[in-house]
């Protein structure tokens, strides 16, 4: 019975993990690793291209066949209570039953990936979401969704607490903090900052070469940028050429389907390097450059850049891992491993993952039309099947007990 037992387990864990593996379309497979510990994968611009934009949707398989806790790299804490940096607040807005908006500005246009904010001792349950901008007028998500964290009621101090958001790096001028209050009293936020650690210099990965093209008309030139994968673009330099001197407006704007966004509105000049900062995901780019009476300017090439990603994760030696992603529906894990960021070492093994690949196991979901037709396994057919393997092994549990029972009374 206890054999019966063991296979009746393995085969519902294996229907379970093939049911969780067919909803990613990508795979990326680990090297063995020659010791346990905590390695740092950096995340090629293939892997970040076919993940969603803000990469909830990527785990780590390990050989067992369940996902391995892992956090991003700028989620390491290096935290020096002596070197905080307060951001200047702009707007401090609390909404009753609404929103609690809090706005403060990075004037220095730091690349950060955590900010800290100090708030009035509360325990609540609370999501903020926070944004970015650099014109106070055009907001862009950075991350959503953030569980705001309770005071720990017996911690000594003076009525404060403070919570760090954790997010990808960024440059953006404002930050906007947007407190969910459901409708109950607002939550008091004092200040928001920096540690000085954490002011990284932004380390960029380039991409491989798009395809431009220019055309002008009277005043403006139109320049379409397109890259060969929807990567994540943190950058573009231009290489210019036709005046000596020059200062003109661009603005770029991310396409989506006929659909254009605007991503950026800033000025190129002589007087510095014609770089453009912005966050997008896309694989098309239109730039307009307002040339006014001037003789429009001429690109000869525009390369583009991401900012550097990695996850960190604790491997055992000898074990089979793969990276999967490519999972639109799917929601960012919360792994405890998230609150031991500052207890990692900084000097972390790199280790490389081979080319990235099709997941053999993914299923393309199926539509109802072709589902009545036969077309594909109907969703309700797995999970039946995960029913009877569940019921069984049920069964198979009670007829030991029973057994076990009989004995006992022998």
């Amino acid at each position: 019975m206890n054999r019966q037992l063991f296979l009746t387990l393995t085969l519902l864990l294996s229907v379970f993990s093939v049911f969780a593996q067919q909803t990613f379309k990508y795979q990326a497979k680990l090297p063995k690793v020659e010791t346990d510990g905590f390695y740092r994968v950096d995340l090629s611009p293939e892997l970040i291209a076919g993940a969603q934009a803000n990469l909830g949707d990527i785990r780590i398989l390990n050989q067992k066949k369940q996902f391995s806790p892992y956090i991003f790299g700028n989620q390491l804490v290096f935290k020096d209570q002596r070197s905080f940096i307060a951001f200047p607040k702009l707007k401090a807005l609390a909404e009753v039953d609404t929103v609690t908006t809090f706005i403060v500005e990075n004037a220095a246009h730091l690349t950060i990936n955590q900010l800290s904010l100090q708030l009035r001792n509360a325990s609540v349950k609370r999501n903020v979401n926070l944004s970015g901008s650099d014109d106070l007028k055009k907001w862009y998500a950075i991350k959503e969704n953030i569980s705001l964290e309770e005071a720990v009621s017996d911690e000594p101090g003076n009525g404060t607490y403070q919570q760090q958001l954790n997010f990808p790096s960024s440059s953006y001028r404002y930050l906007r903090i947007q407190i969910n209050n459901e409708n109950k009293e607002p939550v008091a936020i004092l200040q928001a900052g920096i540690y000085r650690q954490q002011s990284i210099p932004p380390v960029y990965v380039q991409l491989k070469k798009p395809l431009i093209q220019q055309r002008d008309s009277a005043q403006v030139s139109y320049i379409t940028v397109r890259f060969n994968a929807p990567y994540q673009l943190n950058k573009l330099h231009l290489e210019i050429a036709g005046q000596k001197y020059y200062k003109r407006n661009v603005r770029v704007y991310a396409v989506q389907q006929k659909e254009k966004s605007l991503v950026a509105d800033t000025l190129i000049s002589t007087s510095a390097i014609p770089n453009l900062y912005f966050s997008a995901k896309t694989n098309h780019l239109e730039l307009e450059i307002v040339n006014g009476d001037n003789p429009p300017l001429v690109l000869h090439k525009v390369n583009g850049y991401q900012l550097s990603q990695s996850l960190i994760s604790y491997l055992e030696k000898d074990q089979d891992y793969t990276i999967l992603f490519g999972d639109g529906k799917a929601n960012a894990p919360d792994y405890d491993l998230k609150f031991f960021g500052d207890s990692l070492q900084q000097e972390l093994k790199p280790l490389n993952y081979q080319s990235v690949s099709a997941n053999p196991l993914y299923q393309k979901p199926q539509e109802k039309s072709k589902v009545a037709k036969g077309d594909g396994i109907p969703g309700w057919v797995i999970w039946a099947a995960i029913v009877i393997v569940a019921a069984l092994l049920g069964f198979l549990t009670f007829k030991m007990t029973q057994e076990v029972s009989k004995r006992d009374k022998l």
